[in-house]
Parts: C-alpha cells; structure tokens; sequence
C-alpha cells in the first residue's frame, strides 16, 4: 500500500493530469490548500495562549515574500487577514504596491523593506511608493552611518519616511550590533526627514535548538529599544526572526511583554520545505510547493531527471530535494539540468514519467520559475505569474544606454 506521501503525490498528479501532455517540466506545482492550512496554522501559533483572539495572530506575523514572489500567493495571506510583510528587492516591493492597487488595499498594506539601499537603490523605492502613497514602505538602516546619509537623500520629499534600525544579532551579515545604535541614539535624533519606527533583528545564524542563545539576543533588542524609545513618541515595532527560531520569539517574555508591537517574520512556513522539518512538525504545516519533472535517462539502477540545479534548490548539497511518490530513490548531486537519482530499493519509474519533488529549500526554487501553476481545491489547475523572480537590469523601464 502507498504511503501518505505516495498518496498525495499520486493525487496531484492526477489534478494535473489533462494537462501533462502539453506541460514543460521541469514546473513549478503549487497547492493552495495546502497553503491556506500552513497560513492558518502560523495564525493559531502567533496568538498562542489567547486561541480566540484573532486579531493577534495577524499582528504577530510579518511575513517575509522572498519566498512566494507572486501575487497569487501573497493575496491568500490578505484573504487571512496578514496586511503586514517584508521584502529584500525592489521587484518584491513593485509587486506588493501594484497588487495592493489593483485590490483597492493600499491603504492597509505595510511592507517593510528589509535590506540597506545605496542611494540609487533608496530613490528608486522612494518613487515606488510615490506612486502609491496611501501604501506604508518602511526602510531599513544598516548603521548610524547610513542612517544619516539616508536622511540627506530624503531632503526635499514629501513627508517623513519611516525607518527600522537593523540590528545585528550575531549573524554579522547586515545591520550595527547593539552597543553601536546605543551610542548614536543622539544622533538619531537630530534626523529631519526619517522617522525611526522600529527595530529589525533578524537572528538567522540559531538553529531551533538554541533557545538559550536566542533569548540572550531578544534581550539585547529589547534593551536597545528601551534606549531608542525615547527618539520617537510612538511605540517601536521589533521585527524578529524567519522559520528557523520564531517559536523562541514568540515565547519570549520580554518580546512579548514590553511596550511595543513585536512581529515575527517567518516565510518559507507558507510553502515549506526539506529544511523546516522542525517548524513543520511544530505547526503541522503541508508541503505546498513541489517541482514536477520527468525521466529522461534510465539505468540499471540510475535514472536521471530534467532538473538540475536551474530548477530546484541550487544553493543546497544533495540531497537537495525528495521525491515522496519514490523513497527508494536518492537524489545525488545535481549538474545544471539533470539530476541523478540512484535506485537504494523498489522499482524505477519508466523513461519519460511524471515525478513530484520536494525542494530542500523553497526559496530559491520559486525563484527560479516565471510562473507556477496553481491547484484549487475542486477547480482545475491556473496559472498565475512568479513576477518577482531573478533581477531586474535597470531600476524602472528605460533603454540601455548607448
């Protein structure tokens, strides 16, 4: 007998099936239901002891769309009432104000930028949100710096613009550690055109296991905010934590007790992967994102598919993915469009089959698709547009210099 897996990749399958003949692989497969469950499950976790409160799930939750990078997909966390979310690219912000406007939700919609921008980069969403001004855009500080440079960049727009100070938990990846945005909090407050709004710790290099260093970090953003509060009259918000240490955060007395609004920021919970085992186990969360490929080599105890590392988890080692219809069949390190699978037990499939894989990491899978298709529980697959994958050349519609 198939297991669960088996079973569900067997009937994903068969949702596709009028449209496998003429369907390109390798494709990007994704299953909404199983995407509004894994929305409602991160809900129920934020309001933890307060089951009824719905409200609180949402405002716990700013999820970060590097992940999903589609419309499609970030309006089933507006239809579930998560107005709040994170990006790092400026295609990513395009896409959540053209969305918004063609909603008619701009003026629910808030979005913070979570990535330093050099000054081109800065103008350049400053005139993404001029278009859409009824819109929140907040921005990010890598460093006192910066900050002010941002300040002078500001001069002469319309309003002031809101501001998180990134601060560097230990990851030593973006951001100032807190001793250093402690000793400039004088100098943020001569700023004239930015309006310092919160804090964004961002605690990527724990494990879920590290409890113990992950609460010393939530400290140490919670000490930084009691000095920056007196900057700006309004409450700050904390911004903490992706899908590796969010639980810790949300268990965190001073994170959840003190004077401001603190959010988690997990993304890859909406899809999940190979890598969330421990969040997925946590919250219960279905696998909603696969990579449909087929067979196109076949061996003695070998076959190959059509993709490689341009179509699914290109920064992962193998394994980088698992085919749940196939446990016998272990991925082995791909080349750019073929993966070799080796045959450990049970049958092969046949030259030219169908097969779902789960990524290793989703994030970089979608990233690699222009579009996905899309299956709704009782109505036939759709397509629908990835339209924030890869770079964009020029930061607004122009012809190449000559």
């Amino acid at each position: 007998m198939p297991g669960p897996d088996a079973a569900r990749a067997a009937a994903i399958l068969a949702d596709l099936g009028p449209l496998l003949p003429g369907l390109a692989s390798p494709a990007l497969v994704i299953d909404l239901a199983a995407v509004d469950h894994n929305i409602a499950a991160v809900l129920r976790r934020c309001r933890g002891d307060q089951p009824d409160d719905l409200d609180r799930g949402a405002d716990r939750w700013r999820p970060h769309v590097k992940t999903l990078k589609s419309a499609a997909l970030v309006r089933r966390l507006w239809a579930a009432g998560v107005p709040r979310c994170k990006c790092a690219t400026l295609d990513e912000l395009q896409l959540l104000l053209e969305a918004a406007a063609e909603d008619d939700r701009e003026d629910s919609l808030d979005v913070l930028l979570a990535y330093p921008l050099h000054e081109a980069a800065f103008h350049a969403a400053r005139r993404l949100h001029a278009a859409h001004p009824a819109a929140r855009v907040q921005l990010l500080a890598d460093g006192p710096e910066h900050a002010l440079a941002m300040d002078r960049w500001a001069r002469g727009g319309a309003g002031p613009i809101d501001l998180q100070l990134d601060v560097d938990l230990g990851m030593a990846r973006t951001g100032s550690p807190p001793s250093v945005w402690r000793d400039a909090v004088a100098d943020l407050a001569t700023l004239s055109h930015l309006r310092i709004t919160g804090l964004h710790g961002y605690e990527g290099h724990l494990a879920w296991s590290q409890t113990r260093e992950a609460a010393a970090a939530y400290d140490a953003l919670c000490d930084l905010a009691e000095a920056v509060a007196c900057i700006d009259k309004g409450p700050l918000e904390l911004v903490t934590s992706g899908t590796h240490s969010f639980s810790a955060a949300l268990d965190h007395p001073r994170l959840n007790g003190g004077p401001w609004h603190h959010r988690i920021s997990p993304g890859t919970v909406v899809l999940s992967d190979l890598r969330s085992e421990s969040a997925a186990a946590l919250l219960g969360l279905r696998q909603a994102a696969f990579v449909l490929a087929r067979v196109v080599s076949r061996g003695r105890d070998r076959v190959t598919l059509d993709a490689g590392s341009k179509a699914i988890a290109p920064d992962r080692p193998a394994p980088n993915c698992h085919l749940p219809a196939w446990p016998g069949l272990v991925p082995l390190s791909p080349s750019e469009e073929h993966l070799p699978l080796r045959r450990e037990h049970g049958a092969l499939p046949d030259h030219g089959a169908a097969v779902l894989l789960v990524p290793d990491h989703v994030c970089t899978t979608v990233n690699l698709y222009r579009e996905c298709l899309l299956l709704r529980p009782g109505e036939g697959p759709t397509r629908a547009a990835i339209g924030a994958s890869g770079h964009r050349l020029f930061f607004f519609a122009q012809d190449p210099p000559a």
